[in-house]
């Protein structure tokens, strides 16, 4: 009896956090209320389900492509990588307290990188969905070849990594390469790679 009971609690939290969503969804695109105010409520609602901003873009054109019942019946992406990744974590997580001092400078710099790297890609794949959205919008698909948007991203990611291999080959230590990249980066942070 028990068990009955707390399974229904679950259903109806469940079904309480999947209105919540929908109605967000249907105001957003609704467009009631203006693109900054519709963004605040987005990442409300991010920061409160623990979510990011990224994968509400996905509900949201599921929602505008099938309706609620289209975004209900969508299951979450799974990563390919998540159980290997999950292991290195704990790997790492356990290698770092037995990594010499000398080296922890290196390692230092190692995560910058990285961390760096990540948010720039995370940066140009946005770019890529902006680009996509501001020339498609309202356009028919069949007149269109989708050709153009593998292109610019090859070119980014080509652009990326040609950077990357000329820093190492110039310089070769990792502080050198987070250095190199870091200021390339403020570079590309004051050009304007896109018209917003």
């Amino acid at each position: 009896m028990e068990n009955h009971k707390n399974g229904r609690e679950q259903i109806t939290g469940k079904l309480s956090e999947v209105k919540v969503c929908l109605r967000l969804l249907g105001e957003i695109l609704d467009g009631m209320g203006d693109a900054e105010q519709n963004r605040k409520l987005l990442l409300e609602y991010c920061r409160t389900e623990g979510l990011r901003e990224s994968s509400m873009w996905e509900k949201l054109a599921l929602y505008r492509q099938q309706g609620p019942a289209g975004l209900l019946a969508g299951e979450e992406q799974y990563c390919l990588f998540e159980y290997k990744q999950q292991r290195l974590r704990q790997r790492i997580l356990e290698l770092i307290g037995k990594l010499p001092g000398a080296t922890l400078g290196d390692f230092i710099a190692l995560l910058s990188f990285r961390r760096q790297f990540l948010k720039r890609l995370e940066y140009v794949s946005e770019l890529l969905l902006y680009f996509f959205l501001e020339r498609e919008k309202g356009l028919w698909r069949e007149s269109e070849d989708s050709t153009v948007y593998t292109t610019y991203l090859n070119h980014k990611l080509f652009r990326e990594f040609s950077l990357i291999n000329e820093i190492i080959t110039d310089s070769g230590g990792i502080e050198a390469l987070q250095d190199g990249y870091e200021n390339w980066l403020l570079d590309q942070a004051l050009d304007e790679e896109v018209a917003l």
